[in-house]
């Protein structure tokens, strides 16, 4: 990879306590008071004031920050140097034991309870070897603090001061130490410091990796600083590859210490939350208990990301009061409020819970809408000072814990952090460490509107210490929570383990706790991290990433990486139901205007259960006033990584579709179209997903031609309007009698009028519904989820003018058979795996299509497909033809003239067509383009699922 040696312009940037300086190198800004003002600032001095009035704005807006460029790749293996001990909880000590009942909440609010196990099955899957303190290149300290994220085709892991990226099979394609990647951005300064704490997040709203690093050093200038400097550097990818060009700035603060810095975001904006502590003259500079106050700084999204080479931030300090406050990852980014979690000083024996929310942008104006006590109001309990935890022999690790927050998320107006606690497990004597999970409901937020407490759980064991740990929730909304275990008992080392809660869970409900990674031998350290790292899958919306640590032998920890997911869904065909028809005001009402997405319920209504996960059906363009596309998405976007439907100007179109519905059962569609423009939507669904046992598993088929009415293949002659006719379809082709659907594709060609095909479970005249539409002479296709009878049948009718016909061809590529010897499927949010338009390689294919020159797509093992897939569902286009011509998908090479098709066109138009297509044995599929000699065209393929 190359370093980046173009880009954004520096700027002159203004300090807020200092004064202006020119870019000479490495700006620094002031975020604290001067050295000369060793309470911190004025405003917050007292830390007996009420909190909202110790707020302390930072004057954004009055200048801006120069960016520089940077690559991963030529990171150097410069060694950061020592972190900073554990700078101390300031209102909390760790006992070194406790027996009997522990600390007592102090306030009338109910406790956490321990969580009831539900029966759910065991999730880990296969995993690999993450950084350990022995595998460098700078991982040789205590603690951990491991943390991860996950993008479309990468695995990114940083823990102390190194870095490691990987591909979802774990292959390394990157290492190397977090020092000589800041010093990839030659800012001065910055050359000498040591850097700890770091976090990594992967934005999908943006596309784009976050990194925060603390650092520091000893070394006063005697004008700014007379002490040392903290610093926070923070740095995003220029794309979704973190292996490419990275834009990254810092934050400097002159005789503070920035310290257990997390990073948050929302749709607009992205947040660091920082401890702060004063800096001496003595010894190292640093002291762990001279805590002065916290730090929250955001930045706009658009800001950053614009041209201009400088953004704006904005931010505010508190009083010494307040500490460790976390702000919360949005997962997926759908609000622009952020959320944030921390510690209040109210007395002993635990700090209050204190929430912040923040709304506005820097460039337009943000308030601290709503700050509240949460525990003084009655909402939730206090944090309280966890005991050691145990292991096999005479040591505890004494410094292993506290109380504070160590991590929280937000999805659909859910704010969920993670603790440490201590409780006496159910049948035990003795107070134990214990993970404590809270989740707080903002759905009414506002300036005058607290949250509420959702639930409130620990995940305990008798005579078992649980501690550190982490929290994710997937796209579906399933809950996953990672820690240690450990205990005096022989053998019980530090090891991880994980549990989740499904979205239809009762809350205070967990799974049986699953083993991740046993440790090997008693950890002689002091220290076993700040905080572990659970990630949110952006492509699979059922699952998480975790990198927690486990004990080696000795000081040496390691850590482990492994997806956490359910199984795969089950599927129940049903006839056509109209979900969304916005000219009659079902599901939505009115045209949807360009570039403006909207979201319809689908889950609970017409027939399709509440807990359904995914659904089947068939999305129709009408009435549109210009060409363009639609996409539909599990959460709403305007710029939506991928397309569901391209259509010309005055042609009613219809394709077929299979997409994960969101959290709470809904779906969002945005028509990309120029400025003003609008249009009419319908979808029908075919069927649904359920992550459950009852519905029907998957046989995959190589594509088979079971109706073709040019060569009396299963039916002879044209189909006359108006008049269904049934096709037995089971029982031949390698269909059996029991299954319950099929998958296919299904064209039209030789029509005499246009119109359009329903396919039907039995014959129906009058169909509700629509397959296929289309205009006179023209052979076009659409994919098809189709239930069949009991008797293995199907009914198709062409709805046209009185005597038109047609002709129809069906070619199946797999059926849907009761039970669960078949394959299950497993949603994606939908993801372009090729665009041979691109420069970019998608998958190892790009470049133009060929007539009659077959190409292999790789598939499994990229953008959420899992090594062993067989089957992939997707959503096929074709554009910039040179002539009409048809696709043929295949798990095999097809022949000269396959027999049969997947995608049908003319010259000069975008065409898509939703497909399941089988993989060969090496997850791979072939595409071929029919058309004349010389002719040539580009493919564009779409991911929305797998089966495995």
């Amino acid at each position: 990879m190359r370093r980046r040696q173009t880009g954004r312009a520096t700027a002159a940037s203004v300090m807020l306590i200092l004064a202006a300086g020119s870019f000479g190198g490495a700006p620094t800004v002031a975020i604290a008071a001067p050295a000369s003002d060793r309470s911190g600032p004025s405003e917050v001095a007292d830390p007996t004031a009420p909190f909202r009035s110790s707020i302390k704005p930072l004057r954004d807006g009055v200048g801006k920050r120069p960016v520089a460029h940077g690559s991963l790749a030529q990171a150097s293996d410069r060694k950061a140097g020592a972190s900073p001990a554990r700078m101390a909880d300031p209102f909390t000590r760790v006992p070194s034991d406790v027996s009997g009942g522990g600390p007592v909440p102090r306030s009338p609010v109910a406790v956490p309870v321990e969580a009831t196990v539900t029966a759910s099955p065991p999730i880990g899957h296969a995993g690999f070897n993450g950084l350990s303190r022995s595998s460098g290149p700078d991982t040789n300290g205590e603690p951990p603090d491991p943390y991860l994220a996950v993008g479309p085709e990468h695995v990114m892991q940083v823990v102390n001061s190194s870095f490691r990226t990987t591909d979802r099979q774990g292959l390394q394609l990157d290492i190397g130490s977090l020092a000589g990647f800041i010093d990839t951005f030659s800012f001065a300064g910055l050359g000498t410091a040591s850097w700890f704490d770091p976090h990594i997040v992967y934005d999908s709203l943006q596309g784009r990796w976050l990194l925060t690093v603390d650092g520091f050093d000893c070394a006063p200038d005697g004008v700014d600083s007379f002490y040392g400097n903290g610093y926070l550097f923070f740095a995003t990818s220029d794309t979704t590859d973190p292996t490419g060009d990275w834009t990254a700035s810092y934050f400097s603060a002159p005789d503070y210490l920035i310290d257990y810095t997390a990073p948050g975001t929302s749709t607009d904006k992205f947040a660091f939350g920082s401890n702060m502590f004063d800096m001496f003259a003595s010894g190292s500079c640093l002291a762990p208990d001279a805590y002065a106050f916290a730090e929250i700084l955001f930045i706009d999204w658009a800001d950053w990301l614009g041209t201009d080479g400088s953004f704006a931030y904005g931010g505010f300090d508190t009083a010494s009061t307040l500490f460790a406050p976390r702000v919360a990852v949005q997962a997926p980014a759908t609000s622009g409020r952020l959320h944030i979690i921390a510690e209040y000083a109210d007395g002993p024996p635990g700090p209050n819970a204190i929430y912040i929310s923040v709304t506005g942008t820097v460039t337009s104006g943000w308030v601290t809408e709503r700050v509240q006590d949460l525990t003084a109001a009655g909402i939730i309990g206090e944090f309280l000072p966890p005991p050691a935890p145990h292991q096999p022999g005479s040591d505890t690790i004494a410094d292993a814990v506290d109380p504070r927050p160590t991590q929280a998320i937000w999805q659909n107006n859910r704010l969920t952090y993670v603790s440490t606690y201590p409780c006496t497990p159910a049948g035990d004597s003795m107070t134990r460490d214990c993970v404590r999970v809270s989740q707080l409901n903002t759905s009414a937020v506002n300036s005058v509107t607290d949250p509420t407490i959702a639930q409130d759980f620990l995940i305990s064991e008798n005579g078992k210490d649980a501690y550190m740990g982490g929290v994710g929730v997937a796209g579906n909304g399933t809950l996953h929570v990672v820690w240690t275990r450990s205990s005096a008992t022989a053998g019980d080392y530090p090891s991880s383990y994980a549990a989740y809660q499904l979205p239809t869970d009762a809350a205070n409900t967990v799974s049986p706790q699953e083993l991740l990674k046993a440790g090997t031998g008693a950890y002689t350290g002091e220290r076993w991290g700040d905080y572990v790292g659970v990630a949110q899958d952006p492509l699979v919306p059922s699952a998480v990433w975790q990198g927690n640590q486990y004990a080696g032998t000795g000081a040496e920890w390691k850590t482990w990486v492994s997806r956490l997911q359910p199984l795969g869904t089950t599927y129940v065909p049903i006839a056509p139901a109209r979900v969304l028809d916005s000219r009659i005001g079902n599901g939505l009402s009115g045209k949807f205007t360009a570039n403006t997405a909207r979201t319809w319920q689908v889950a609970g209504r017409a027939g399709i259960p509440a807990n359904a996960v995914a659904v089947t059906g068939n999305l129709t363009v009408t009435q549109q006033e210009s060409a363009g596309f639609f996409a539909v998405t599990p959460t709403a976007t305007n710029t939506p990584p991928s397309s569901s439907l391209n259509f010309p100007l005055g042609e009613n179109r219809a394709n077929n579709l299979t997409v994960p519905l969101s959290a709470t059962g809904t779906l969002s569609a945005v028509y990309k179209a120029g400025t003003g423009r609008k249009s009419h939507l319908v979808f029908d669904v075919t069927g649904y997903y359920l992550a459950a046992d009852s519905g029907a598993t998957f046989k995959p088929l190589t594509p088979t031609r079971v109706l073709d009415t040019r060569i009396s293949t299963g039916l002879a002659g044209t189909f006359l309007s108006d008049t269904p006719r049934t096709l037995v379809i089971g029982g031949t082709h390698g269909i059996p009698l029991t299954a319950t659907a099929i998958t296919g594709n299904l064209t039209v060609t030789q029509q005499s009028a246009a119109g359009f095909l329903a396919v039907t479970k039995t014959p129906i005249a009058v169909p509700p519904t629509s397959t296929l539409n289309f205009p006179i002479k023209d052979n076009r296709a659409n994919g098809v989820f189709a239930p069949l009878t009991a008797a293995g049948a199907l009914s198709i009718v062409y709805k046209s003018a009185a005597g038109a016909r047609t002709h129809v061809i069906l070619d199946v590529t797999g059926y849907f058979e009761p039970g669960t010897a078949g394959l299950r499927f497993v949603p994606l949010n939908p993801s372009r795996v090729m665009d041979t338009r691109s420069t970019a390689v998608l998958s190892t294919l790009h470049g133009v299509f060929h007539a009659n020159t077959a190409r292999l797509l790789p598939v499994d093992g990229h953008w959420g497909v899992p090594i062993g897939a067989h089957a992939i569902s997707a959503n096929l286009t074709v554009t910039q033809q040179t002539a009409g011509g048809f696709i043929a998908v295949s798990p095999t090479p097809p022949p000269p003239v396959p027999a049969t098709s997947t995608l049908n066109f003319p010259l000069a138009d975008n065409r898509a067509n939703g497909l399941v297509t089988p993989l060969n044995g090496s997850g791979d599929t072939y595409l071929v383009y029919v058309g004349g000699t010389g002719r040539t065209t580009h493919l564009i393929l779409d991911l929305s699922g797998y089966f495995e």
